[in-house]
C-alpha cells in the first residue's frame, strides 16, 4: 500500500487536534474542498490506513497495569494475539528483548486488574516468564501532533475548551463510548439511531462527557504508512531528586512520544513507547532526554517487530487496522 502524501499528513494532524473536526472545517484550515477532505478520510479508513475512535478520559476512576512475556520468539504472534483479545488489553505488541510481548491494560477496579495480570494473562499458551506493574498515571496515549499543519492551523480547527463538570458514569454512557469506539467520527444521526435516542440527546451527552473528562477521542493511523516505521519500547528509572510526573508531562511535548505512563513495579518508573523515522533517531531522542533530566536512566530499549492492537483496532503485519476488539473495562473478566 502506498504512502500518505501531504494532504493526507496535513488531515491527520488536524484530527489529532480535533478528532471530530466537521469535514468542512478541515477543508477550510487545508485549503482544500470539504468533500475533498471527506474523499481523502474515506480513502484512509477503507484501507485501514487510520482511524478516529472514542478513548477513555482521565475523570474516570479506572486502573491501569503493565504486562509483559517472555516467550519463544514463534510462539509470540499467538500469545499477542490472545491478549488482543481481552477488551481490557487496550494494546499489544511483539517487540525485541527477552519480555518480547506486552500489554497494557485498563480495569474497572483492582481487583479485576489483579485478576487479570495473575491468573488470566499468565495462563497464555507459550509463556515462561512475565514481570507486570501498575500504571498509575497516564501522561499521553491519545494526543499527539505530527508537524504537518503550522500552530495557526491547528488553533484554528481546535475544539472550543468546554466548562468542566461533574456526573456519573452510567450504562448509556458506556453504549455511546462503545459506539463511537468503532467509529469515533460517527455522526449524531448515525449515532443516535444505534443508541435508540434523539440526536440532540447523542449530542448533549457527548458534550457532558467530553466536560467530565470521562470521554475523549483519539486520531490514529499506520505508523509506516505516514513515515514512522520505527517504533521503540524504553523503560526508565528516575533519580530520587527528580519527580516522574515531571518527567512525563515533559516527554509528552516530544513529537516522537506515543504513550508516556508513570508505573509502580520493578525498577522502572516510566514506561515510553517512541515512533521516529529510523532506528539511528533514538539515539538523539536519548541525548535529548539526558540533557533535559540527568537523573534518567535507560533501563531497556526494545523495537518494536510487529503491533497487534491499537487501542481496540487489531492490526496486520504492517499496521493497518483490520479488525475490533473495543476497550472495555468493565466486560466481564474472560475464563482462564
Amino acid at each position: 500500500m502506498g504512502e500518505l502524501d501531504e494532504l493526507d499528513l496535513a488531515l491527520l494532524d488536524g484530527l489529532h487536534v480535533n478528532p471530530r473536526a466537521s469535514f468542512d472545517e478541515l477543508g477550510r484550515v487545508l485549503g482544500v474542498s470539504g468533500p475533498t477532505v471527506a474523499r481523502r478520510w474515506r480513502r484512509l479508513t477503507d484501507a485501514g490506513k487510520a482511524w478516529v475512535s472514542s478513548a477513555i478520559g482521565p475523570g474516570l476512576p479506572l486502573v491501569g497495569g503493565l504486562f509483559e512475556a517472555e516467550c519463544e520468539p514463534s510462539a509470540a504472534p499467538a500469545v499477542a494475539a490472545q491478549f488482543a483479545c481481552v477488551p481490557q488489553v487496550f494494546s499489544t505488541h511483539i517487540t525485541t528483548g527477552r519480555y518480547n510481548v506486552y500489554g497494557l491494560l485498563v480495569a474497572a477496579d483492582e481487583r479485576a486488574l489483579a485478576q487479570l495480570l495473575v491468573e488470566v494473562l499468565p495462563c497464555v499458551k507459550g509463556i515462561h516468564a512475565v514481570q507486570t506493574a501498575s500504571v498509575f498515571q497516564l501522561f499521553s496515549g491519545t494526543y499527539w501532533r505530527l508537524g504537518a499543519i503550522t500552530a495557526a492551523q491547528a488553533r484554528e480547527v481546535a475544539q472550543p475548551a468546554l466548562p468542566s463538570t461533574h456526573r456519573d458514569f452510567d450504562g448509556f454512557d458506556r453504549q455511546l463510548y462503545l459506539a463511537l469506539q468503532q467509529d469515533g467520527r460517527l455522526s449524531y444521526r448515525d449515532l443516535a439511531a444505534q443508541l435508540d435516542t434523539s440526536e440532540l440527546v447523542a449530542r448533549r451527552r457527548i458534550q457532558l462527557l467530553m466536560r467530565c473528562r470521562a470521554l475523549t477521542f483519539r486520531t490514529d493511523f499506520a505508523r509506516a504508512a505516514a513515515g514512522w516505521p520505527t517504533n521503540v519500547v524504553l523503560l526508565l528509572r528516575v533519580d530520587t531528586e527528580t519527580a516522574v510526573a515531571e518527567v512525563g508531562r515533559t516527554l509528552v511535548l516530544w513529537p516522537e512520544t506515543r504513550v508516556c505512563a508513570a508505573v509502580l513495579g520493578g525498577d522502572a518508573h516510566l514506561f515510553v513507547t517512541v515512533q521516529v523515522h529510523h532506528l539511528s533517531a533514538l539515539d538523539g531522542f536519548v541525548t535529548r532526554l539526558h540533557q533535559a533530566f540527568r537523573g534518567v536512566v535507560v533501563l531497556s530499549s526494545r523495537v518494536v517487530l510487529r503491533p497487534v492492537k491499537s487501542y481496540g483496532r487489531l492490526l496486520d503485519v504492517d499496521g493497518y487496522a483490520d479488525g475490533m476488539v473495543s476497550v472495555d473495562p468493565w466486560a466481564d473478566i474472560p475464563a482462564d
